[in-house]
């Protein structure tokens, strides 16, 4: 560190070492968004060949939905299970029942209600356990009746039917919650003869047929499986919220629609933007309670209350629409999803670029100092011939002081040990001229 001698005074002058730690500590920051940028637009590309794989016109048919209820889910993409920092949930007074972000409800209508060892306001039908829904599949199977008890009012989450905790822990080591499906639910389950709705089996054909629907499309193009680079990790390192909107409908069966003409008969499912869980997930995000996409994903399950009777999509082929039957239905026309994952890579690609000018940039401001640095450790050149940078206010006072003294004036460079600055005596002393010492 070298230190400038002013009247009255010792002033620190921003040693070369310093320059270069700031300017290789931006460099470096800037090539680690980089990478960061180069990831998300791998993930971005990927989940942009799902999206179109997916959305194939031909595994589609259109038909007219009935929203009986409808809400939005949360999941933590860590721990895959459910959000904190919301309030306990509640049955919804509007027709069709519409649960907003904050009771974190799953279809068809189950909120969560509190935590172990809580009390749990319910009244209709408990069901306990870690969690529900992960963000891309339901984890319990409605036929698992060993973790539910029939409530009608105040229930200590964690007890069964005979208000005795369970002989047996569902989830050791895990919290554990307790969701409540409220009797009006319930009855429009009974009513509409969906008592199973079996969303555990659709949600995990529906996903599946998602993931697998871009491996399908580039063997029937050709295409080399093995080329595709492997992503290991995803650009978003912060812990987040996943939110997916859904919809509980009333559809036609898959002969109806095969057939044509007026339905006869009405099959009870859970129905989503695109027709998988997955795909909303993915796209809507928040760091935190409150915040983030909660109002905009919020106001799709609003609009989706608003107006019952609908257009919607029923995927037709796949695990979800052969095997199974009205297991993936979209709210919204196909085609929708591809133009949301075009946006998403766009702007991500937009965010690479800039970060890739920042990095450049630093990177060639990096490359004199450290220049200058293997050129003082080598011996080329001593710290105090290729001068120091000086402070605005330093460098003003001394091209002042030039102008009054003369050319000929000269300044005692100082070195300093443990922050005691005392001019350097003797044989090691030297004076060097202004003009020399890199002050203008």
């Amino acid at each position: 560190m070298a230190y400038r001698e002013q009247p009255g005074k010792w002033v620190k002058a921003l040693d070369l070492k310093e320059v270069i730690q700031c300017t290789v500590g931006c460099c470096v920051c800037g090539w680690f968004f980089t990478i960061g940028m180069l990831v998300g637009m791998f993930n971005a590309g990927d989940f942009l060949r799902k999206a179109q794989a997916w959305e194939v016109r031909p595994a589609w048919r259109q038909t007219e939905c009935e929203v009986l209820a409808a809400g939005v889910s949360c999941a933590d993409t860590e721990t895959r299970s459910t959000c904190g920092g919301y309030q306990l949930g509640s049955m919804p007074s509007t027709s069709p029942p519409v649960f907003l972000t904050e009771e974190i409800a799953i279809c068809p209508g189950t909120y969560w209600c509190g935590k172990e060892q809580d009390v749990c306001h319910c009244n209709g039908e408990i069901t306990y356990a870690p969690e529900l829904f992960d963000g891309q599949i339901y984890t319990v199977p409605e036929a698992e009746r060993a973790y539910k008890v029939v409530s009608s009012g105040p229930w200590k989450c964690g007890t069964d039917q005979n208000r005795e905790p369970y002989a047996v822990d569902p989830a050791p080591w895990h919290v554990k919650h307790c969701w409540c499906t409220p009797a009006e639910i319930l009855a429009i389950l009974k009513k509409h003869g969906g008592q199973a709705l079996h969303k555990k089996e659709c949600s995990e054909a529906a996903n599946f047929d998602f993931d697998a629907a871009k491996r399908r499309l580039q063997r029937e193009q050709g295409d080399d499986l093995e080329a595709e680079p492997r992503l290991l990790a995803s650009s978003r390192r912060r812990r987040t919220y996943s939110y997916t909107p859904w919809a509980l409908v009333s559809v036609p069966t898959m002969q109806d629609l095969d057939f044509g003409g007026p339905s006869s008969k009405q099959r009870l499912t859970c129905a989503y933007e695109y027709g998988v869980p997955a795909a909303s997930s993915a796209n809507y995000r928040s760091d935190g309670a409150y915040s983030g996409d909660v109002w905009k994903v919020e106001d799709v399950a609003t609009q989706w209350g608003n107006k019952t009777s609908r257009p919607c999509w029923v995927r037709a082929a796949g695990e979800a629409g052969e095997s199974l039957q009205t297991c993936a239905v979209a709210l919204k026309e196909p085609g929708t999803l591809q133009e949301v994952a075009k946006s998403s890579q766009s702007l991500i690609t937009t965010f690479f670029w800039v970060c890739l000018g920042i990095s450049l940039v630093f990177t060639l401001l990096a490359f004199p100092s450290l220049y200058r640095l293997v050129r003082r450790l080598t011996g080329g050149v001593s710290s105090s011939e290729t001068g120091c940078l000086l402070d605005a206010d330093l460098r003003g006072r001394s091209a002042r002081r030039s102008l009054s003294s003369g050319p000929t004036e000269s300044r005692n460079w100082v070195s300093c040990a443990e922050d005691l600055c005392k001019p350097i005596a003797g044989p090691q002393a030297r004076t060097l001229p202004l003009s020399e010492s890199g002050v203008e």
